[in-house]
């Protein structure tokens, strides 16, 4: 949400919660309430961005371990790989261990509260909701091609919207919208991707498949 959105809902509830206990203020002049309800609702504000900023230094720390488990991902997979012959895995991957799912990257549209990103080694989500959650996500190695968008004021904020194409019908397109450093989130998405296809034998399959069918 923005400060407008919750100076809204404030005034919002403030206004049924009046008129449900019956209680008629009379003493301050409808601007000078106005001004207080609006206070109230900057306060809100201030807390719920203040929960935002502890999110986003978690998040800093959170990608400041993500090369780092990216690194030890990719040491796993190359070792499953040189092992499948004597361990007689299947080539579809089904059978191939479980490396487990680890938290890559979080974050939030900038100056937004009510939605977050997450991307872990196995796949992608949009979490929104502040108090319920609704959740959308797309596993990795459905992930075809991401893209960056950035408008010149966006460039100076270091923001932009990242897009995932995939192929997946019902979510053909995943956009993170307003995200911070997004060139580096959509690295962070491309390597996580061809780790996950590689892992799962499936780095040039679904691509093949689609050439044949074509």
């Amino acid at each position: 949400m923005h400060r407008d959105e919750v100076r809204a809902a404030v005034a919002k509830q403030f206004a049924e919660t009046l008129q449900q206990s019956e209680v008629k203020l009379t003493a301050l002049p409808p601007d000078q309430l106005r001004v207080l309800v609006d206070a109230i609702g900057d306060s809100v504000f201030a807390v719920l961005e203040s929960w935002q900023n502890e999110d986003d230094a978690a998040q800093a720390a959170a990608q400041e371990a993500a090369a780092q488990k990216m690194r030890t991902a990719q040491v796993a997979v190359q070792s499953a790989a040189a092992s499948d012959e004597s361990e007689g895995w299947d080539d579809d991957g089904l059978t191939q261990p479980d490396l487990g799912e680890e938290l890559l990257w979080r974050g939030r549209p900038y100056l937004t509260i009510g939605t977050r990103y997450e991307l872990t080694n196995q796949r992608l989500r949009i979490i929104r909701g502040i108090l319920g959650n609704t959740i959308e996500e797309i596993e990795l190695v459905r992930v075809r091609d991401t893209k960056v968008k950035q408008h010149a004021g966006e460039r100076l904020l270091n923001v932009g919207d990242v897009t995932v194409i995939s192929a997946d019908p019902i979510t053909p397109e995943f956009e993170l919208s307003n995200v911070k450093n997004p060139l580096e989130v959509r690295e962070l998405i491309r390597k996580a991707t061809m780790q996950e296809r590689s892992r799962r034998k499936l780095y040039y399959r679904e691509d093949l498949d689609d050439s044949a069918e074509a």
